[in-house]
């Protein structure tokens, strides 16, 4: 019978900026802290981020808004006149553990940084937008409107509206739209791919791959293997930072959205979180492991019976030894 699988929630340090791997090659100081990597056979061992700071996302990616709107990422990251910096974060609504701890941790930030500090407060949909792209390219716009509503609950209820304005989630456009009308019709070289939606997720991976964001499905678990970033961009769409983790300090944020409205490039900060998801029954290797380490705790066992057999038969010969050396004399 197949063991359920245990979800293991990966923080891996990124340090200055450099880019952000699953597995870094520093040794830590002491062994028992090191997180062992995951058997070869898993297959999102090249879940990372590449860090591209300064490069911009490609505004004519098309989707559909959590209303069932079509619109290109451009068209949101200017419905403010480009006045604001965005927050870019990938998710999806049926993801077991990770994107729930990150946009748990984004919510929970989310009143910290409206209240003002030296005058100066930032309010999700007037100082700043958040742009959530769903992974999964089957979910639905409805899907995506409760999955936003699920985290603006989190929220106070004054700052609710303002946040439902500019908090927005997107998914894949419908297969069955025809951009050819649309105004915002792509460039030519693009046309072909783009006449009949998105069915496969190709703009989610062509915006997450500009950004150097790498996610792989799982098909065993039917889910998205995918790391945790806050991926910082300035009016404009253009890459300034990213942030890792599941909880989010309210300076470093708010240093974060100041430099991102200033276009200007930030160090990576925080620890880059993936989903790791380790079966024993999963792979001939990890079997083999098992396999490996109950001959050895038997092997143990029996040395270990062995030796205490031989020490109570050592420990009776010296008590007998006396007694034959009165009966010699």
């Amino acid at each position: 019978m197949r063991r359920s699988a245990t979800l293991l929630v990966v923080a891996l340090t990124a340090l200055g900026s450099r880019s952000a791997y699953p597995h870094p090659d520093p040794v830590p100081a002491d062994p028992s802290e090191a997180i062992a990597a995951p058997p070869p056979t898993y297959k999102a061992n090249e879940v990372a981020v590449v860090e591209r700071l300064g490069v911009k996302v490609p505004l004519d990616a098309h989707f559909r808004t959590a209303e069932g709107k079509h619109v290109t990422l451009g068209e949101i990251l200017a419905s403010a006149g480009n006045t604001m910096p965005t927050i870019l974060t990938f998710n999806y609504s049926d993801c077991p553990m990770l994107c729930s701890l990150q946009l748990n941790g984004l919510s929970a930030v989310l009143p910290k940084l409206a209240e003002p500090t030296d005058g100066v407060g930032f309010r999700v949909g007037a100082q700043f937008r958040i742009v959530t792209i769903d992974l999964e390219p089957t979910d639905s716009p409805e899907k995506a409107q409760k999955m936003r509503e699920k985290y603006l609950a989190k929220l106070p209820a004054g700052q609710r509206a303002t946040a439902r304005a500019g908090w927005t989630f997107l998914v894949a456009d419908d297969p069955s739209f025809d951009r050819q009308s649309s105004a915002s019709r792509p460039p030519s070289g693009a046309a072909t791919l783009l006449r009949t939606g998105d069915p496969t997720g190709l703009e989610i991976r062509r915006v997450a791959d500009a950004v150097g964001f790498t996610y792989v499905y799982v098909p065993e678990r039917a889910e998205w293997a995918h790391p945790a970033a806050l991926i910082f961009l300035s009016t404009t769409g253009v890459v300034t930072r990213y942030v890792y983790g599941i909880e989010f300090a309210t300076a470093m944020m708010r240093e974060s959205l100041y430099k991102a409205g200033m276009a200007e490039p930030a160090t990576a900060v925080g620890f880059m979180n993936r989903c790791y998801h380790y079966d024993p029954d999963a792979s001939s290797h990890a079997r083999d492991g098992v396999l490996a380490m109950r001959i050895g705790a038997a092997g143990f066992l029996v040395l270990l019976v062995s030796g205490l057999v031989l020490l109570h038969f050592l420990r009776k010969h010296r008590r007998l030894e006396p007694s034959h050396v009165e009966m010699k004399s």
